[in-house]
């Protein structure tokens, strides 16, 4: 039960974008010869920006180089390792407005948030799960950019990691 609610709130987040019109379907790349098509799609956004070695010192995990998923202006780096699902997804052209809207799909899915003032533009944290499976989330705006982190991490490793992510942009 805790893993299917777990993979259901995941889903939730990997699918939340701000633009309007349905986006092509996702392409799957892991190499550095593909980060051209990746930048084409979504700006300057890669996993190249989230490496394992810079997420995992962040978060205290031991992390394997990312699974890229590329979905118009949203880019999601699935990890493995660290004993939970780990995430690192970047938004293009995310406003308060496509912020709110995000915001909005977690509480819809059950989801708790916690605004998190001070943080960059905006941002909030959410956790799912209870016991031995917990995933927590930070999700903050700064600009134009949207940067949600998943983990089983703490809230203070995943702030750590936005930050310096944000740094790296």
């Amino acid at each position: 039960m805790k893993k299917a609610l777990v993979a259901a709130g995941l889903l939730v987040l990997a699918g939340c974008t701000s633009a309007p019109a349905p986006a092509p379907a996702p392409t799957t790349t892991s190499s550095a010869t593909a980060a051209s098509t990746t930048q084409a799609a979504s700006g300057d956004l890669t996993c190249d920006n989230a490496p394992e070695d810079v997420v995992g010192a962040a978060l205290q995990l031991n992390l394997k180089h990312p699974k890229q998923t590329l979905n118009g202006i949203v880019v999601v780096c699935q990890y493995e390792g660290g004993g939970a699902n780990t995430m690192v997804r970047f938004q293009r052209e995310s406003d308060a407005d496509a912020f709110a809207q995000g915001k909005q799909g977690f509480t819809a899915s059950g989801q708790p948030v916690n605004d998190l003032p001070g943080f960059f533009d905006e941002a909030y944290t959410s956790t799912l799960g209870a016991g031995e499976v917990v995933q927590n989330t930070v999700v903050a705006r700064k600009g134009d950019v949207e940067i949600l982190v998943t983990s089983g991490a703490n809230f203070e490793q995943e702030k750590k990691l936005i930050t310096e992510l944000f740094g790296r942009l």
